[in-house]
């Protein structure tokens, strides 16, 4: 079932051939177009094009058949959102199972974070000429890539499950994945994702390092992880929408 985001446009599961990926998109209709036509909108939203009379079902079955080529067109569109600013808007990083106040400045010297669990604070310094986007960028995922492997670790222990290795990287449309050889990979976006939901995701992929599949074992599996699994599971869509776009086009 399509859902709604904050800015007007919808979000729909779309498979590809590694998974299931959700993508925005918006459809408009026209009384000239004689076929749908897919593209790449600038909010980097898929775009239909469909028929005046075009039936809904008829649309969402073609978005959906075009999976693999929508998410190859979404790596190539750089976006308007930038991190440097939610950060300032929303100054928090969520780590090590918890939330870390974030205080975002400048330095003249070598760019920086430092982060406290004591007093769940993190400090980040970037340069005060530049490109403020892309230095933002790259020690946030210096961050996601220590603090979301040690969680890793950490539930890995609680779980009973051993974890061949684990990778922070830049998904376009994934929180994260789980390959044969148990190695986990996350997206760094989850240092975005308040600490319930960042866990879900991870126990989601420890999961599967038992099952490889989305079977029913699988679902009883992540609920005896996470006994709250349907809420947290039904929080990402609206999360990803926000939150995916962050950090591209650097």
């Amino acid at each position: 079932m399509p859902q709604k985001k904050d800015n007007g446009l919808k979000l729909a599961e779309v498979p590809t051939s590694e998974g299931c990926i959700l993508v925005p998109y918006e459809l408009r209709r026209s009384r000239r177009a004689r076929y749908i036509r897919l593209s790449i909108g600038r909010h980097n939203q898929a775009l239909l094009s469909v028929p005046w009379r075009c039936p809904f079902a008829e649309a969402m079955q073609f978005l959906r058949s075009q999976g693999d080529w929508i998410e190859e067109r979404l790596k190539d569109h750089p976006t308007r959102t930038s991190l440097f600013q939610f950060l300032q808007k929303h100054s928090r990083l969520h780590g090590l199972g918890q939330s870390f106040r974030l205080t975002l400045g400048f330095t003249r010297a070598k760019p920086f974070y430092v982060y406290s669990v004591p007093n769940s604070e993190i400090e980040m310094r970037i340069p005060s000429q530049g490109d403020r986007e892309a230095a933002t960028l790259s020690l946030v995922r210096e961050f996601a890539s220590e603090v979301i492997s040690l969680r890793v670790d950490e539930l890995a222990k609680q779980c009973g499950v051993e974890v061949g290795r684990t990778t922070v990287r830049d998904q376009s449309s994934r929180w994260g994945s789980c390959s044969s050889n148990r190695t986990i990979s996350l997206n760094w976006r989850l240092v975005l994702l308040r600490p319930n939901l960042q866990d879900h995701v991870i126990l989601h992929e420890l999961a599967h390092l038992t099952e490889m599949n989305h079977s029913p074992a699988f679902w009883e599996l992540l609920q005896s992880y996470d006994p709250r699994t349907q809420h947290h599971n039904s929080q990402l869509n609206p999360a990803a929408a926000r939150l995916m776009p962050l950090g591209k086009g650097c």
